[in-house]
């Protein structure tokens, strides 16, 4: 009923912005967030420099894509919550959301692309860099998602989440460096290299794993193993600095 009381009211005088705002209230209390939103953009284009319908789009536009997220309708509410966005470049929940919803549409670059420029702008967010390195690792980036797990971890040093990843790649190096030496041992020369390369891939700390390296390279001119030696040592001081 005050639906209809207040297009009745809007019918007489269409120009009292407060039934275009009351009427949006009556829509939030139906649920019908999408009229609930065309109703406080008409109120806000009325009274742009009134903060208070702004405020209250930007909640309706939340609501309305959350519940659209949680129906699995992604694609419509990837486009609530750009609009949200839009309007509030400022907030990053609607950012947030954006980056769940391309996910969800398994928009995987498109995501890499969004939490790129989050990062950029200088989040604080660990949980930021650990879906970033979720992403890295999705496209065979290592050295990447390795990066991005150290960086959540001085985001946040308790980060059960990073510290099991970086574990995990740590494990895989280990791995790695047994599987070199398995192939090593059996007279190859290009297989363990890969392996070791990957073993470096996966825990660029870990000096071992280049001395290994230099190792396998075999017998060489002494003038050229000390260059090679120095090189590794190079490149595993290079690590630490990034």
């Amino acid at each position: 009923m005050a639906v209809l009381y207040f297009s009745r009211a809007l019918h007489l005088d269409p120009h009292v912005v407060d039934f275009y705002a009351w009427r949006a209230e009556a829509f939030i209390q139906l649920c019908d967030f999408s009229s609930a939103a065309q109703n406080l953009r008409r109120a806000y284009s009325f009274q742009p420099e009134n903060p208070k319908y702004l405020e209250r789009l930007a909640f309706v536009l939340y609501i309305q894509g959350q519940c659209l997220y949680e129906q699995c309708d992604y694609l419509d509410a990837l486009n609530i919550f750009s609009q949200g966005s839009t309007l509030q470049p400022d907030k990053p929940c609607f950012r947030y959301r954006c980056i769940a919803c391309l996910m969800a549409l398994k928009r995987h670059q498109d995501c890499l692309s969004l939490i790129t420029k989050e990062v950029k702008q200088g989040t604080t967010n660990a949980d930021i860099y650990i879906l970033r390195a979720r992403l890295y690792n999705f496209f065979q980036k290592v050295e990447l998602c390795y990066r991005d797990l150290r960086s959540a971890l001085l985001l946040d040093p308790k980060n059960l989440q990073a510290k099991l990843l970086l574990q995990m790649m740590v494990d895989q190096a280990q791995q790695a460096r047994q599987d070199a030496g398995i192939l090593a041992v059996q007279g190859l020369l290009r297989l363990p290299l890969q392996c070791i390369d990957c073993a470096i891939e996966n825990n660029p700390l870990d000096p071992s794993l280049f001395l290994f390296r230099y190792w396998g390279r075999g017998s060489r001119p002494s003038l050229s193993r000390h260059y090679s030696l120095s090189k590794a040592f190079t490149h595993f001081a290079i690590k630490l600095l990034i």
